[in-house]
């Protein structure tokens, strides 16, 4: 069966209707109908955006969970276990400030530039009253040790720029 041009369908030829999708690399689209030129659609990559910010976001805080517990053994076997719990609870301190970060900066999803502002605004101050906080506990409350507490938080800040990175 032949297939009539678009124009005799009742489309336009040059301006088919599309599904927009988009992610922070590149964005693409599927034709909702088969252009005129008789091409299939085109796959675009951009629904999963709301994925990606939730893998992100897990990836980041296992990484720095992983960095901050790796710290912890080495000065558990080095140092002894009081060393040992300081330098977990400090590589714990940065992995769930990123957690708070990242529930509060994604929790707008797709939204305005205004809205995203005050999104990060509030994730970064929300994060760094968790660390003023989780430190006075740390250091005043359980009086642990201040060496292998700032080993295990510098650990896991490294752990956050390994965790941004993307491997393929």
């Amino acid at each position: 069966m032949r297939r009539l041009p678009c124009c005799a369908q009742g489309r336009d030829p040059i301006m088919p209707r599309f599904i927009f999708r988009a992610t922070a690399h590149h964005a693409q689209t599927e034709a909702s109908e088969p252009p005129c030129t008789g091409w299939g659609p085109v796959p675009f990559a951009m629904n999963d955006v709301m994925v990606r910010r939730y893998r992100l976001v897990v990836r980041v805080v296992l990484v720095q969970a992983g960095s901050g517990l790796l710290v912890a053994s080495l000065f558990l076997v080095f140092k002894g276990e009081s060393a040992g719990l300081a330098a977990l609870a400090g590589g714990l301190i940065v992995a769930l400030g990123s957690a708070l970060f990242g529930w509060r900066m994604f929790s707008p999803g797709i939204a305005g530039a205004a809205t995203l502002t005050t999104a990060m605004y509030a994730a970064v101050a929300l994060k760094w009253l968790w660390f003023l906080l989780a430190l006075y506990v740390a250091l005043a409350r359980l009086k642990l040790e201040a060496g292998p507490l700032i080993v295990g938080l510098a650990a896991a800040s490294v752990g956050y720029w390994i965790g941004l990175m993307r491997l393929k």
